[in-house]
C-alpha cells in the first residue's frame, strides 16, 4: 500500500527539482501552443484572455517548460508572464484595490521564501522559492486582473467546461488502452499507473489525484452555470458528467472525497443564513468525538476507503507524527520528514507541506488565506440574496473553497492544479472588492435602521 504512495516521492531537500531540471523540454507542438497561447493572452478582450492559460493548464503537461540562466519557467509561469506584460501594458491594474485577502496572500508567500531560505541558507534554495513566489503572486494577482466581476468568472467558467470534454475523451482512451496520450510532450509517463489492478488515468497532469482534484473543485462553479441564460445551461450538464467521468478514471480516493463534499457544501445552501450555528456544531461534535474516542479525532480519516488500494491510513499517520513532531518543524521548518515514519517523505497534506517547509508561522497564514476567503463569501452571499444567480455563483466559489480545503487532507498541490486554487482565491478576491461599495441588503439596511434611527420606520 505504501509503495504505491512511493512512485511519486517528493523529497522536500531537492528543491522541486525534477527531470528537466534547468534544462528547456519543449515539443513542437506545445511550443505552437504556447507561443499562440501567449499572442493570444496579450491580444484577446479582457473578459476571454484568462482563457489561454486554462487551455495550457488543461492540455499540456508541466514537464513543458524553458530554461533562461537556469531558471526554470513552466508553461503556467510563462502564462504570467505574458498576462502580466498585457495587464500593464492596458492599465488593466489601474483601480485595483488591495484589501486584507490580497495581502495575506503576499505575506504568505514572502514569508515561505523568507523562512525556507534562512533554513537551508544556500542560492539554490532561495531561486526554488522564487520560483514558487512567482506562482502564488502571480497567479493570484493575474486572476485578480483578468476576473474582475461575476460575468467574467462565469466566461471563465464556461472555458473550463468547454476544455473538459475533449479532456474526458483522452481518459476514456487512456483507461482503454493502458498509453497515456500525453507522454509525447514528456514529463508524464507513457503507460498508465495501476493499482491493486486498477488503472489510475492522469492526462496532462503531474499525478491521478491531482487530476481528478482539479476538476473536482471545478464542479460547483459548473453547477452554478445551470442558472445561465441560454447554452450555459447545457455545458452546466456537460462540465458535471465529465468531471465525474474523469475523477472515475483517476481511481483516487481524494477526489471522490472531493466530490462528495461538494454535495455537502450544496445541500447546505439551504441553511446558509445558519451557517455560524452550522460551523459551532461541526467544532463542537469534533472536539466531543476527540475526547469519547480512544484514539485522536483525526484518526477518523484512517477509516475513509472510497477507492481500492486507498491510502488513507497513511495519510492519518502524516498528520498524527506532524503533530508529535512539533517541535521540529515549528520554528523554520524541517529539511526531512522521513525519520518520522516509513514513507514519511512523501508529504500528501498541504497543510503539513506549508508547515515543514515554512514553519508555523506559514501554516498560520495559509489558514488565515482560506479563513478571510470564507469570510469575504460571506459578505458576498448577504449582498447577493434576492439575485438569484449571482447568489447560486457566491455559494459555488464556496463549495469550490470548500472541495480544496478537504483535498489538502489528502494531497499536496503542484503543477497545474495550482492554477485552479488561486483561480479559486483570486475569483474570490476580486468579487469581495468589488463588494466594497455595494448598498447592503434591504433586511441588513432594517436592522441597522432600526438600531440607530428607530423613528424612521414608524414615519
Amino acid at each position: 500500500m505504501i509503495l504505491s504512495l512511493l512512485q511519486d516521492v517528493r523529497v522536500i531537500e531537492n528543491f522541486g527539482t525534477s527531470e528537466y531540471e534547468g534544462q528547456t523540454n519543449l515539443h513542437p507542438v506545445g511550443a505552437a501552443i504556447t507561443g499562440i497561447s501567449s499572442i493570444l493572452t496579450i491580444m484577446l478582450p479582457r473578459r476571454w484572455a484568462y482563457v489561454p492559460g486554462i487551455m495550457m493548464a488543461c492540455f499540456l503537461p508541466q514537464g513543458q517548460q524553458i530554461a533562461i540562466l537556469g531558471l526554470n519557467f513552466h508553461l503556467l509561469r510563462i502564462f504570467v508572464v505574458f498576462a502580466g506584460i498585457r495587464i500593464l501594458l492596458r492599465g488593466e491594474q489601474k483601480g485595483l484595490r488591495l484589501h486584507a485577502l490580497d495581502l495575506l496572500v503576499i505575506a504568505f508567500a514572502i514569508t515561505r521564501m523568507l523562512i525556507y531560505t534562512t533554513l537551508y541558507g544556500q542560492m539554490s534554495a532561495l531561486v526554488y522559492q522564487l520560483g514558487l513566489c512567482m506562482d502564488v503572486i502571480g497567479l493570484y494577482f493575474t486572476t485578480r486582473c483578468l476576473i474582475r466581476n461575476s460575468e467574467d468568472l462565469v466566461n471563465a467558467t464556461v472555458a473550463f467546461a468547454w476544455a473538459s470534454i475533449p479532456i474526458a475523451v483522452f481518459f476514456l482512451i487512456e483507461r482503454s488502452t493502458g498509453r497515456n496520450l500525453f507522454a509525447v510532450f514528456g514529463g508524464v509517463s507513457p503507460f498508465t499507473a495501476i493499482r491493486d489492478d486498477k488503472l489510475r488515468c492522469q492526462g496532462p497532469f503531474a499525478h491521478p489525484i491531482l487530476a481528478g482534484c482539479f476538476w473536482a473543485s471545478l464542479m460547483p462553479l459548473f453547477a452554478a452555470l445551470w442558472w445561465r441564460p441560454g447554452y450555459k445551461r447545457i455545458l452546466a450538464l456537460v462540465g458535471e458528467g465529465t468531471s465525474l467521468l474523469i475523477i472515475f478514471c483517476c481511481n483516487s480516493s481524494t477526489p471522490v472525497a472531493g466530490v462528495m463534499f461538494a454535495a455537502i457544501g450544496a445541500m447546505f445552501f439551504a441553511l446558509r443564513r445558519q451557517m455560524l450555528f452550522v460551523r459551532i456544531t461541526i467544532l463542537v461534535t469534533l472536539i466531543a468525538l476527540h475526547m469519547a474516542m480512544k484514539a485522536p479525532v483525526w484518526h477518523l480519516i484512517s477509516r475513509v476507503t472510497l477507492a481500492q488500494g486507498s491510502t488513507s491510513y497513511f495519510r492519518y499517520m502524516l498528520i498524527d507524527k506532524a503533530i508529535s513532531h512539533f517541535d521540529e518543524w515549528a520554528a523554520l521548518g524541517t529539511k526531512s520528514t522521513a525519520h518520522w515514519f516509513y514513507g514519511g517523505q512523501d508529504i500528501t497534506n498541504q497543510y503539513i507541506l506549508e508547515g515543514v517547509t515554512g514553519g508555523f508561522i506559514s501554516l498560520i497564514l495559509f489558514v488565515a488565506i482560506i479563513s478571510k476567503a470564507f469570510g469575504a463569501l460571506g459578505r458576498l452571499r448577504k449582498l447577493s440574496e434576492g439575485r438569484r444567480p449571482e447568489l447560486y455563483l457566491v455559494w459555488a466559489l464556496g463549495v469550490s473553497l470548500l472541495v480544496h480545503c478537504m483535498n489538502f487532507i489528502g494531497v499536496s498541490y503542484f503543477g497545474q492544479t495550482i492554477l485552479v486554487w488561486y483561480f479559486t482565491l483570486g475569483a474570490i478576491g476580486s468579487l469581495y472588492e468589488r463588494s466594497f461599495s455595494a448598498p447592503m441588503p434591504a433586511p441588513a439596511l432594517r436592522r441597522r435602521t432600526a438600531a440607530t434611527h428607530p423613528e424612521r420606520l414608524t414615519t
